[in-house]
């Protein structure tokens, strides 16, 4: 009962849903609309003119009244509705048309009704169309004659129908629109969060290398150096014991990021050095690939890995994307950082190096080792392109 009450209120008070015109022809209803009313009015004025419809101020406001819901109708097609209802209810107790007419009203009148009627039903949920359909009812019931309710009732049931089921046809589509931009979110945060588990277990073995060295280094550094002083000997124990502690402690980390089914890796994880391999596996697949290594380069175990996974899936979409087109990787030092530089084209297809979840691991791996990374089509193909900065000058040792 309160829902049907509301519906109520919506049919009689409520405002229309909002209209958001996107394109030109949208933007231009409303006047067209407005000019379509015009030249409606004049014609209804001849048609009443013809036909004895009263006096001159009679049949002039009976053609501005009848035409005034034309120019609402691209807008606000519930008031158009409503106006055309309180306008047909007066010329129906007032216009006496000429004899043998079916119903009081002019055609102008006559061909707005299923026109409104379909708009409104396309753009109001269907408890506001049960309210609407009554008004009608009530209009043909009170002026046409019977012999022409039931085929008037029939139109009316039909082009409402219709027009609720285009209704119900354009939510569904927004709907399944909504989910799936839902679904994509989701699996890119996903993609992302699983990037980060698997950076995160690859820069288990690189830390825990760097905290071994230290653990070893504290434990046998009062054998490597005479005369140490039992003090400093205490505090490098304590050292190592530290060190060993948190190594224990991020082999329980790494536990609970590798899930139960991914077995423990049983290889160390790649270096920058190992790009040659990874360049060679590539041109031995088909793919042509012209490499610029950095000669003697020696960068950070993090900073070395991270290029590489950027190399290894730059090739990779290249493969997918632009199947045959030329591949250019280049390894320069810049003011502090590693640059790294795949450049495939031309012959890429419009997707490029893909706009899936292969840059989002590309551009995580970038802000694990504290760069960037920016990727796009380029005049002549496709670049990706990483900054990855390095410790000091550049020579940190692995």
């Amino acid at each position: 009962m309160r829902r049907t009450l509301r519906d109520l209120r919506a049919f009689l008070v409520g405002p229309d849903p909002a209209v958001h015109p996107r394109t030109r022809l949208g933007r231009s209803l409303p006047l067209v609309a407005a000019v379509a009313a015009v030249l409606s009015g004049l014609l209804s004025y001849e048609y009443l003119h013809g036909n004895g419809g009263g006096s001159g101020f009679y049949r002039t406001l009976v053609s501005i009244l009848t035409a005034a819901p034309i120019a609402l109708l691209p807008t606000r097609p519930l008031l158009a509705w409503r106006f055309a209802w309180v306008v047909s209810l007066w010329t129906g107790l007032t216009l006496d048309l000429s004899d043998g007419t079916p119903w009081p009203w002019q055609p102008l009148q006559v061909l707005l009704f299923p026109l409104i009627l379909a708009v409104v039903s396309i753009r109001h949920r269907r408890g506001v169309l049960v309210w609407v359909f009554a008004s009608a009812l009530v209009l043909v019931l009170a002026f046409t004659d019977p012999e022409n309710v039931a085929g008037l009732v029939l139109g009316v049931v039909a082009v409402m129908v219709i027009g609720d089921q285009i209704r119900r046809r354009r939510e569904v589509q927004r709907a399944l629109a909504e989910e799936e931009e839902r679904t994509e979110l989701a699996q890119a945060r996903r993609a992302v969060a699983e990037e980060r588990n698997r950076i995160a277990r690859e820069m288990h073995d690189v830390v825990a290398h760097h905290m071994s060295l230290i653990a070893v280094r504290a434990e046998t550094a009062v054998y490597r150096i005479e005369g140490v002083p039992p003090a400093v000997a205490e505090e490098l124990a304590a050292i190592a014991g530290t060190s060993r502690e948190a190594l224990a402690e991020m082999r329980r980390l790494l536990g609970v990021l590798r899930g139960a089914d991914q077995p423990a890796p049983t290889e160390p994880q790649p270096v920058l050095d190992d790009l040659a391999g990874l360049v060679r596996d590539a041109r031995e697949a088909g793919v042509e690939v012209a490499f610029a290594p950095l000669p003697g380069a020696r960068v950070p175990p993090a900073v070395g890995l991270a290029a590489y996974r950027i190399v290894q899936e730059a090739l990779s979409n290249a493969r997918r994307h632009a199947a045959g087109a030329p591949v250019r990787i280049a390894l320069t030092r810049d003011r502090g950082a590693l640059r790294v530089r795949v450049h495939n084209g031309p012959g890429v297809a419009e997707d490029g190096g893909g706009a899936g979840h292969g840059l989002l691991g590309m551009r995580e791996r970038a802000a694990a080792a504290g760069g960037t990374l920016t990727a796009g089509p380029v005049a002549d193909g496709y670049l990706v392109e990483a900054i990855l900065p390095l410790d000091d000058d550049g020579d940190g040792a692995e």
